[in-house]
């Protein structure tokens, strides 16, 4: 029998609190981030479904609310209309060069030498950023981090070093968080809970939680210094958040 979701002190986390907060985004409400904690922003989302669905409000899930949220479909009454971010054509652009890319390795061996280096000015350092940056650069004419003056920024040029990546999207009103991704969004992973450590471009959003990705200096085996530019499918559970870059 499935528990009670609601809030609690440390957060209930998990794969059930992720399905509620999905079934919440598909429906229209605002959830909070995609990050399978029961936290206070899904807690208000909850409440405002159930208020909606004619259910006591109070901001748990139980048995009553979790038949309504499978039986939901958008568009009831008293549903509300998230409205939607759109994608970034510069992102796109930085993706199709990003998939002229796929296949591109590490010459020698284990070197972290690349061509997205040597264009970088700075070669044989792990590249994952760099092959961004390049990609945004070359692909669609824009340079991400410019202006900023965060570690591993190179004016002109990019970032090199993914947490002033993602400080500077957060900086620059782009930031979206942990939501669905749109193709172009910038990836940024945290695999150990610590400070984030790699970075991609999503391909396409593939539905519960999943998506694919180009990214560079990855591999089967070594998902940030892999060595390669490829092509790897993901799963929301692994990422800090998304940054879309539509300039205001």
């Amino acid at each position: 029998m499935a528990i009670d979701l609601h809030v609690t002190s440390p957060f209930m986390r998990g794969p059930a609190v992720l399905e509620v907060q999905q079934a919440l985004a598909v429906l229209g409400y605002l959830p909070g981030p995609l990050d399978a904690a029961y936290g206070p922003a899904t807690a208000a989302a909850i409440k405002a479904f159930q208020s909606a669905r004619g259910l006591p409000v109070d901001g748990w899930v139980g048995a009553q609310t979790r038949a309504a949220l499978a039986a939901a479909v958008p568009g009831a009454p008293g549903d509300k209309v998230a409205p939607a971010r759109p994608g970034s054509a510069i992102g796109k652009e930085a993706l199709a060069e990003a998939a002229r890319q796929i296949g591109v390795k590490e010459s020698p061996a284990g070197s972290n030498r690349t061509p997205f280096g040597v264009w970088y000015g700075q070669d044989a350092v792990p590249w994952c950023n760099i092959f961004v940056s390049y990609c945004f650069q070359v692909g669609a004419g824009y340079t991400i981090c410019e202006g900023s003056k965060g570690a591993g920024v190179k004016r002109g040029k990019g970032c090199a070093f993914v947490p002033s990546t993602k400080a500077w999207l957060e900086t620059a009103g782009m930031w979206v968080g942990r939501t669905e991704p749109q193709a172009g969004d910038i990836v940024i992973f945290n695999w150990n809970g610590n400070r984030p450590d790699h970075i991609g471009i999503v391909g396409q959003s593939l539905g519960n939680g999943q998506f694919t990705t180009i990214e560079g200096n990855t591999s089967i085996g070594n998902d940030s210094n892999g060595g390669e530019v490829m092509r790897r499918q993901r799963d929301l559970l692994h990422v800090e958040g998304f940054g879309r870059v539509i300039p205001g």
